[in-house]
């Protein structure tokens, strides 16, 4: 291997930056197609999927979630321990318990502050991720299958 010129490794960085430029294109492309004709797969709700001949395209969402200890330890101070624990989970750091969403669809209970919802609100934060695109090479036989699943023949 001989050591490139300065105007050749210039003309590879060059090419490489056009090849990103189209990539992400046509991953743009790509993305919107999935978006507006792709369908939910089963047990994926932050996910839509279409299907080409040869490959399968996923396009999936993520939400991080913040809990903000200060109004944490506001709602601990305000609420009994039983309905705290249903909330959170106390960790190092604060964690939203699992009975979160139940205990505050629900009617609260009597011994629970008036603005227990407004507090929760402001000590939990639900963050939208990046949207990922995923292309997987199909084979035949997985194909007919997901079009035969889909109704498509």
């Amino acid at each position: 291997m001989r050591r490139l010129s300065s105007t050749e490794l210039d003309k590879i960085a060059t090419r490489l930056q056009a090849i990103d430029v189209e990539e992400a294109t046509l991953r743009a492309e790509l993305e919107a197609q999935v978006d507006q004709f792709g369908f939910a797969p089963p047990r994926a709700e932050k996910s839509k999927r279409l299907l080409g001949d040869l490959f399968e395209f996923t396009l999936s969402t993520s939400q991080g979630t913040e809990i903000r200890d200060v109004e944490v330890q506001r709602i601990r101070e305000l609420c009994p321990e039983g309905i705290f624990s249903q909330l959170f989970d106390t960790v190092t750091r604060y964690k939203m318990a699992k009975t979160a969403t139940m205990l505050l669809a629900g009617p609260l209970p009597e011994d629970a502050p008036r603005n227990l919802r407004m507090l929760f609100h402001k000590a939990v934060v639900v963050k939208a991720g990046a949207l990922r695109l995923r292309i997987e090479k199909l084979d035949a036989d997985a194909a007919a299958r997901d079009w035969i699943e889909q109704g498509i023949s």
